[in-house]
């Protein structure tokens, strides 16, 4: 017999679909460009067709649980603190309800009807990262420091990591929700850069040494890049890879902003940060000149 918190949590995922299910732009990107612009019919046949590549890649890609789903879905995950094992039971629970949604084309251009696939099922459980439970560090700084309306949010972008959560980590996540906690934007913000910035191979011992590092690479980049912008006023893109320049592919705008990040991230959790001075126009080596190198943890 089935236990109760499986049958919960798939209670759950079927009044979700049965509300619906609206197509993001991107989805119909793919769709359009891989059948041909298909009308709601022709869609609904696609997806009802034969099994083959790109209709099993269609599936996976409408069916896939996106952050809105994971979200609605965080609480009776951590309230159930699911494992690895009992994904199995969950599929098979999910499958013998027999679930249906009606599936939304954007910009009004239609509906259709369709069952959850079973050959989907494996794929949606595994993108819920259920095994991957939080830290009751973690979970407890989420709810004193972050704001109601996107704990669940910041609880589902941890559980959606794909590095394992050391002590230091978890430490330095924690101290970053407690001094952003009344800047919403911010602390997603900033969420988002660490979580990528930790699926590094970085020295998370000091990680203060290791943001600053980072800092150093996007700050190097930029001044190579806009040296190579300065050279192509002189000279086109030709001439210079027939020079053996190399030429960086780097948005500038980007780096700076991760930058700004880095700097509003350090002085939040260690109340310091390092600041750089410009090389000269003419180096080819860039060298760094820290500024305040000082850290108040």
């Amino acid at each position: 017999m089935l236990e109760k918190r499986y049958i919960s949590l798939t209670k759950r995922i079927e009044n979700f679909f049965q509300r619906s299910l609206t197509l993001s732009t991107d989805v119909m990107d793919y769709i359009n460009s891989t059948f041909s612009n298909p009308s709601a019919n022709e869609l609904e046949k696609i997806i009802s067709g034969d099994s083959n590549c790109e209709n099993d890649s269609l599936l996976e890609l409408i069916f896939s649980p996106d952050e809105l789903i994971q979200t609605q879905l965080e609480e009776i995950l951590e309230t159930h603190n699911f494992q690895k094992k009992d994904e199995k039971n969950i599929v098979e629970c999910i499958i013998s309800q027999e679930i249906e949604t009606k599936i939304n084309l954007p910009d009004k251009k239609g509906s259709l009807k369709s069952a959850l696939p079973d050959s989907v099922v494996d794929q949606f459980i595994s993108h819920l990262n259920i095994a991957k439970n939080l830290d009751q560090q973690l979970i407890d700084a989420i709810n004193k420091f972050v704001s109601e309306n996107c704990r669940n949010l910041v609880k589902v972008k941890l559980r959606n990591r794909r590095f394992d959560l050391t002590k230091n980590k978890i430490s330095f996540i924690c101290r970053l929700f407690e001094k952003m906690k009344d800047a919403k934007n911010e602390i997603l913000e900033s969420l988002d850069f660490i979580l990528e910035f930790f699926n590094e191979k970085i020295d998370d011992a000091d990680i203060f040494k290791s943001l600053i590092e980072k800092k150093k690479f996007y700050f190097k980049n930029i001044q190579r890049a806009e040296k190579i912008d300065r050279q192509l006023k002189k000279n086109n893109m030709e001439t210079l890879i027939l020079q053996g320049i190399r030429i960086p592919y780097i948005n500038i705008d980007d780096a700076r902003k991760k930058m700004v990040l880095i700097d509003r991230i350090n002085r939040s959790v260690f109340g310091a940060t390092d600041y750089f001075v410009n090389p000269l126009i003419d180096q080819e080596i860039i060298e760094f000149q820290p500024g305040n190198t000082s850290k108040n943890a």
